[in-house]
């Protein structure tokens, strides 16, 4: 059998494993059929806070246990690298551990008690500058340079599973999300199981603008707390557990709030208003009051083919084609447009 051929079983396993719990597990297996290996980890870095070890191959459960007490955020000179460098890649041991803030220990220490001799790892980006990091390690021998240049050469393959398994992940939090259109339709947040928030919808950020009880959730750094916080709300959320290979939020929550109908009209009205510019809010006031365009352009003090213009590029922006669907669009959200250009008045 070629290594072409003892690769087609394996890569139907990673096709098959989109979007299920032992995805990265079966991608590593994979990536050892290229590497031969003696022992295997992955890891997800957080972009704060110490590591996850979220599976292990042959190694000891107190080797784990050592490597999460001896601070991993300056001994580890793989996640040393990543925090200097958070884009996905290859990365031989020789590469990463000048990297590290106290390389003696993985040199010296912790390379002795796991017996091997090199290492490598990938690195595969996950939201909020997170990444999970597959490792491979020989007891005998080093890697050579066509071993690393082979596993270079299928890198983009192993990211593009990667970021299919994500798009599936967040597929199946819109299905857990009560049914919304897209995950980022939400007003949703993934904790991981520290409780610690590693990643937000904007419509969740304007929820925890306009309510303390979901601010609050961001400072209770533990599931058991955040669980008890929604329960306990006067407002509705979903809070659905996610599994320990989830690599948003491994062992952690996903947690949506049900918006009533006045939130998004809310929130329809801040994007809108965002996307407008000064001159274009004071007209978009005036008209919301029904002031004709020569009107408009006797109170602001321009011509009335200045407004005209103004309403053109408007029409780009919002992608309709006369003042009368501009209009029907923004009275969807009028009332909350009006406080917002009425707040910006105020306060200029």
């Amino acid at each position: 059998m070629t290594k072409a051929e003892a690769l087609v079983g394996p890569l139907g396993a990673v096709a098959r494993q989109i979007g299920e719990p032992d995805f990265h597990r079966t991608l590593l297996e994979l990536v050892g059929v290229m590497l031969p290996h003696e022992t295997s980890w992955i890891v997800r870095y957080p972009a704060s806070d110490e590591p996850d070890v979220l599976y292990t191959k042959d190694i000891s459960s107190s080797i784990v246990d050592y490597y999460l007490q001896m601070r991993p955020i300056s001994s580890d000179p793989y996640f040393c690298s990543w925090r200097a460098n958070a884009q996905p890649r290859i990365e031989t041991m020789a590469a990463a551990l000048p990297l590290a803030v106290d390389r003696d220990f993985y040199t010296l220490d912790f390379m002795k008690r796991m017996e091997f001799a090199d290492e490598v790892a990938i690195y595969l980006p996950s939201p909020d500058l997170s990444c999970v990091s597959l490792f491979l390690e020989r007891r005998e021998g080093r890697y050579t340079e066509r071993d690393i240049a082979r596993l270079r050469h299928v890198f983009p393959m192993l990211l593009d599973f990667h970021a299919a398994h994500l798009k599936a992940l967040f597929a199946a939090m819109t299905s857990a999300a009560a049914g919304f259109g897209s995950f980022e339709d939400c007003a949703a947040a993934v904790f991981d199981r520290r409780g610690k928030l590693v990643f937000s919808t904007a419509r969740w950020r304007a929820a925890e603008d306009r309510h303390q009880q979901v601010r609050a959730l961001r400072h209770l750094f533990s599931c058991a707390a955040i669980s008890e916080a929604t329960e306990a709300a006067s407002l509705r959320f979903n809070v659905v557990p996610l599994d320990e290979m989830n690599p948003i939020g491994p062992g952690g929550l996903l947690v949506q709030l049900a918006l009533r109908d006045d939130d998004h009209g809310h929130d329809a009205a801040l994007t809108i208003f965002e996307q407008l510019t000064p001159r274009e809010r004071d007209i978009v006031a005036l008209l919301l009051d029904g002031n004709s365009t020569g009107a408009i352009a006797q109170k602001l003090g321009i011509a009335k083919g200045s407004i005209k213009n103004y309403r053109l590029r408007m029409y780009r922006k919002f992608g309709v084609t006369s003042e009368r669907e501009l209009i029907a669009m923004m009275m969807t959200c009028a009332s909350e447009l009006k406080a917002q250009l009425a707040e910006k008045s105020r306060s200029s």
